[in-house]
């Protein structure tokens, strides 16, 4: 398809270009008018902006301690932690130093696993150690153990403030009673101030402004704003007290306030209240940085502010008319062929890029739908393949044993029984070498599959029982792929069985089931009362026959899924499952057939173009 991208036309950077020199013309015009209003309006800007700045910092420090906590109590089920604080006395000494090392290695990971953790550590009392992410494994001795306890309720959760090192802690089974009794063990990580302090640096945005961090029973600061911090200390415990008004996102606390130092000087405060990690986040600025350069644009920005709404909202409507709703246009036709509309054509009316994206959008749907039909084509070679691979596969075995046998019934002159054995195995290879029919009634698959279990009735000597309940004639007609039950027998026969047994059993019937989504469904059950499987196995089994695409061995009962999934889709296939004594149930599901109408009841074929 040919298009006109080369032709000369008014595209979308020219539209841009002119409507920005629309918008900013006129106001800069009016601004050299009117610069006094900037600066109330860069005050409240400030405002917001150091606001929106301390919610942004506060709530992705609320989620790094909350993750941090999240994977403390993760860690709380560690296999090693749980060995040791509770069947340490069952653990031969070479045990109990390989747990404490691979518990050591798993607190490393969660050390590095953010910037926030200083060091995690584990106190078992039960060894009396401290098991750390550092190099050493310390010895917990008495008068620490009754320190962790005596902390445990005396700080406000989630941080613990241990001489100078703060802290989360968590204990197990919990922190209540331990004046009676010792924890099964505490875990603990300790928060790197140095990594608070440089997220204090990156809030304020201005050299003299500082921040803070602050509960009931710490208070961080950088060393370097500290003295600023202090002098607007005083004032700032008493906002902090009053401040009621106005929440903040997730329930914070926000608030805004001008303070003063004895010096004179006016810092513009913002505090929140976080809930989560009962703390308050304080970011001062000097009021004299903020708005020094720009207080004679004071008198001016209202007006500005309230044309640049007006123009805004045009400019907005005409980029809405010449960029947003052709885009719309696209995604919408897009998200069709996502849906799997492939009969999708759109248009554009004028001559820009938007047209260009049109025409290749087409083509590519058109090159979308020609390479659905070769996959499909691609398909039905591949699904005749593995039929005739299927019929490649046929056991020597089975061959060498059925002539083997065919002798010796020659040689004791069992002529009865060898005529019919020799004509229940000519059918049965008459049936699976021809090539004639990839699609068979029924009651021809059945008849194959009878003669099949009379070959190993005579080999057997009837010590399996096989019994095939009555066929509805409506079921008998249905057309199902060639050679899709025979493989399940045999799997039977081969695996299902310890033929030291007396009571061998095998029942096959046929019925009719609906799909999750209604469609009918032919249904062929076959069960055994054998060995079966074991849960493994059988999970094994589920998840090849789920993801049979990625299944590397194929065998006969993975062929037969594979080839009802390639051809009547995610409604055909097997499933397995145990018996109620003992045993396999074997479930075949095939949308259902008839050889007189030719059309699948309640759907159509599956790959339709």
């Amino acid at each position: 398809m040919r298009s006109n991208w080369k032709v000369k036309r008014f595209s979308i950077f020219n539209k841009l270009v002119l409507a920005f020199l629309v918008v900013i013309s006129p106001l800069y015009l009016l601004g050299m008018f009117m610069n006094e209003k900037g600066a109330q309006m860069i005050h409240d800007g400030v405002f917001q902006s150091q606001k929106q700045k301390v919610e942004f910092y506060l709530t992705s420090l609320e989620t790094e301690i909350e993750r941090m906590i999240v994977l403390q109590r993760h860690f709380m089920n560690d296999t090693d932690l749980q060995t040791l604080s509770t069947i340490v006395d069952r653990l031969t000494v070479y045990e109990r130093l390989a747990a404490m090392n691979r518990l050591q290695e798993r607190l490393r990971l969660i050390k590095e696993s953010s910037p926030y953790i200083a060091q995690a550590k584990a106190y078992i009392p039960s060894v009396s150690r401290i098991v750390s992410s550092g190099d050493t494994v310390d010895r917990l001795d008495p008068e620490h153990l009754e320190q962790l306890k005596s902390e445990a309720l005396r700080f406000e959760p989630p941080f613990v403030m241990s001489g100078d090192k703060l802290a989360i802690r968590d204990y197990y089974p919990n922190p209540y009673n331990l004046d009676k009794r010792n924890p099964a063990f505490v875990l603990e990580l300790e928060v790197s101030l140095p990594a608070i302090m440089q997220y204090l640096r990156q809030l304020p945005g201005y050299d003299s402004g500082g921040a803070a961090l602050i509960n009931s029973d710490t208070i961080i600061v950088n060393e370097n704003v500290k003295a600023s911090f202090d002098e607007i200390r005083v004032q700032l415990n008493e906002v902090l007290a009053a401040a009621a008004a106005g929440t903040g996102i997730d329930g914070q606390k926000v608030s805004t306030a001008r303070l003063f130092t004895p010096g004179g000087d006016v810092f513009l405060t913002v505090f929140i209240r976080s809930a989560k990690l009962n703390s308050s986040l304080i970011v001062y600025v000097p009021e004299s940085e903020v708005l020094g350069p720009i207080r004679k644009y004071r008198s001016y920005m209202w007006l500005i502010s309230g044309l640049s709404a007006v123009v805004i909202v045009v400019f907005a409507y005409w980029i809405y008319r010449v960029i947003h709703r052709p885009l719309r246009k696209l995604v919408r036709a897009f998200l069709r062929v996502e849906t799997g509309v492939m009969r999708v054509d759109i248009k554009h009316g004028s001559n820009d890029e938007f047209r260009y994206l049109y025409e290749k959008f087409n083509h590519m749907v058109e090159h979308l739908n020609m390479l659905i039909y070769e996959t499909y084509e691609q398909k039905i070679h591949l699904q005749q393949a593995e039929l005739k691979q299927l019929q490649s596969q046929i056991n020597p075995h089975f061959l060498y044993n059925s002539f083997y046998l065919l002798y010796r019934m020659t040689k004791a002159h069992d002529y009865d029984n060898a005529t019919r054995f020799t004509q229940f195995l000519g059918d049965y290879y008459q049936y699976i070498t021809r090539n004639g029919k990839e699609e068979v009634r029924l009651e021809e698959e059945l008849g194959h599959v009878k003669a099949y279990i009379e070959i190993q009735s005579i080999r057997f000597h009837d010590r399996i029982q096989v019994e095939m309940l009555p066929v509805a004639e409506r079921f008998c007609q249905a057309i199902v792929p060639r050679l899709i039950l025979q493989p399940i027998i045999e799997n039977a026969y081969q695996h299902g069985f310890d033929y030291d047994g007396d009571d061998c059993r095998l029942y096959i019937e046929v019925n009719e089931n609906r799909s999750p989504v209604g469609m009918p469904l032919l249904t062929i059950v076959v069960r055994d009362n054998g060995q079966g499987m074991t849960e493994e196995q059988l999970a094994k089994w589920n998840r090849a026959l789920a993801n049979e695409r990625h299944t590397e061995e194929v065998t006969g009962m993975m062929n037969v899924h594979r080839r009802l999934r390639l051809k009547y889709g995610e409604n055909a296939g097997l499933r397995l499952d145990r018996g109620e004594a003992s045993g396999l149930i074997v479930q075949i599901d095939i949308p259902f057939w008839t050889a007189e109408s030719g059309e699948h009841v309640g759907s159509q074929e599956k790959g339709e173009i």
